[in-house]
């Protein structure tokens, strides 16, 4: 008997540091990557925008010629 309740708590302790891991490191590291990803994106993004900038008769004041 005493031996299956040893055996339990290996367990129960295997499983608590498992979602730890889990919920804890694994899941914000996640969360973190997939938020710098669409930053970068976005400034790709911009950039592109910036580049296409003046074209089809879109130009700023600055940019008109006299």
């Amino acid at each position: 008997m005493l031996s299956t309740v040893v055996a339990a708590s290996n367990g129960i302790w295997t499983d608590t540091v498992g979602l730890l891991f889990t919920w804890v490191v694994l899941l914000p590291a996640v969360a973190t990557a997939l938020i710098v990803v669409a930053m970068v994106s976005g400034k790709g993004d911009k950039d592109a925008d910036d580049e296409l900038r003046g074209r089809w008769g879109r130009r700023n004041n600055s940019e008109t010629e006299l």
